[in-house]
């Protein structure tokens, strides 16, 4: 183990990552535990993207229990999807908007075929941002559900704020906010207390 405890070292030192915690484990349990950087295994760490995979569980449980059809279009769960609009282009700093052609699915929101972006990835989503003023969905607000698609659903792969958008959808599905959907489906059975959207640690 002491050649895993060097690479984690050497990362930091390189300036790689600024700091690393990493532990392996098989059906037997633990087999690695290792950090380097001046945190611990037991670090409190944002786990940013890897929400996506506890969300769509969240939302793959509501299919399981019949409250959810992936199919739907969005908009049957939260009918505010239907003022998203697909951006077109620009006219000097003025986005220029327009209907989709096809309603959006959940299906599409779990798979990212919505065409709902991300700012550091596409040009279009940043200057919308700019140019509305709208903050991105760092920021947490509710504002960030106004930012319009930037390909018509269905038509390509575009990492964004599909999951946020599928959030809501398992919180109609549900009757729950998602909070306690993630917490009594997912973290609460698998004994993960210290997961959750409000650390007090």
């Amino acid at each position: 183990m002491d050649a895993i405890d060097r690479v984690l070292q050497e990362a930091v030192e390189a300036g790689v990552v600024p700091h690393v915690a990493a532990i392996a484990a098989d059906r037997d349990g633990t087999v690695y535990e290792g950090s380097a950087g001046g945190v611990s295994t037991d670090t409190t760490f944002r786990i940013m993207s890897m929400t996506k995979m506890v969300a769509t569980t969240a939302a793959l449980q509501q299919v399981e229990q019949g409250r959810l059809n992936l199919d739907a279009p969005v908009d049957d769960y939260c009918p505010s999807f239907r003022d998203v609009q697909v951006l077109t282009g620009f006219d000097g700093d003025e986005p220029l908007l327009k209907p989709p052609a096809t309603r959006a699915t959940v299906r599409q929101l779990v798979t990212h075929t919505t065409g709902l972006g991300y700012w550091f990835w596409n040009a279009d989503v940043l200057a919308w941002e700019t140019a509305t003023g709208t903050p991105n969905v760092l920021s947490g607000s509710e504002v960030i559900f106004t930012a319009p698609m930037v390909a018509e659903p269905g038509s390509q792969y575009v990492y964004g704020i599909n999951t946020d958008w599928l959030g809501k959808v398992v919180e109609a599905a549900s009757g729950d906010t998602l909070d306690v959907a993630v917490k009594e489906g997912i973290t609460g059975p698998l004994g993960m207390d210290r997961t959750t959207f409000a650390p007090t640690s």
